[in-house]
């Protein structure tokens, strides 16, 4: 008796969890982790039908060559006595999403901002981006609004201020499951934290990490990912998504 228990407890040590440790019940952290991903798609679905996803402004300069935007949103510009720049924001629909691209405008003979921010912003010569795309496209509908619209980015998409509490709701909720909850499924904790550095990785772990329904129980539930292979992948998901 002594000796199963020994044996037990080395292969919680080395990370190879025995059938006994793997929960095949339902537990309340099931029903909590079932919530926290009812919430998970509640915030993707608002960030994909309001939001705005951060682009380039030469991705819009195609869509126009190709005839694929009809209408934009644009902040102010500058009046035409200025000297400086200015960061003008262009908001557009291609396809489902909503797009937005921030653009640097400098005034001509202002060779103070001949550079490339940070972020690979684009930077045109100019006092108003508008007076560009229109002479790009002169059928192209141009909306002026006052100013950018303000809020927070999720995923990616800039979206209102407001959806970042349920954003940092889920998280928490999310993590809370994962160190205090069951042994989960198919990976080991280090492995899902890891793989939660990405943007999937939170949906993934709160559907796969325990019993869901319809989904099947994994057949050998003693071999799961480890954290070092999670790291690996993790990285290579985050290198592919950043191109």
């Amino acid at each position: 008796m002594e000796t199963a228990n020994q044996v037990s407890v080395a292969a919680g040590v080395d990370g190879c969890v025995t059938d006994e440790q793997i929960p095949r019940r339902r537990t309340v952290f099931d029903f909590v982790r079932w919530m926290m991903l009812a919430l998970w798609l509640f915030v993707m679905a608002v960030a994909v039908s309001i939001g705005s996803y951060s682009t380039q402004l030469r991705d819009l300069e195609s869509e126009l060559d190709r005839g694929g935007v009809t209408s934009v949103t644009v902040t102010p510009g500058m009046p035409a006595e200025a000297e400086g720049a200015t960061t003008q924001s262009v908001y557009w629909r291609s396809g489902w999403l909503n797009h937005r691209a921030d653009v640097v405008m400098v005034t001509p003979g202002d060779d103070s901002w001949a550079w490339t921010s940070e972020d690979n912003m684009a930077v045109r010569t100019g006092y108003d981006i508008a007076n560009q795309l229109a002479e790009k496209d002169p059928a192209l509908l141009i909306t002026r609004v006052p100013e950018r619209m303000s809020g927070a980015e999720v995923y990616g998409f800039e979206v209102p201020s407001w959806l970042l509490g349920f954003t940092l709701a889920g998280a928490f909720g999310t993590f809370v499951v994962l160190v205090s909850g069951p042994q989960p499924w198919r990976a080991t904790r280090w492995a899902w934290f890891w793989l939660m550095t990405t943007v999937i990785g939170a949906p993934l772990f709160l559907v796969l990490a325990g019993p869901t329904p319809p989904l099947r129980s994994p057949r050998e539930q003693h071999r799961r990912l480890t954290g070092g292979r999670a790291f690996i992948i993790a990285l290579v998901l985050q290198l592919l998504l950043q191109h």
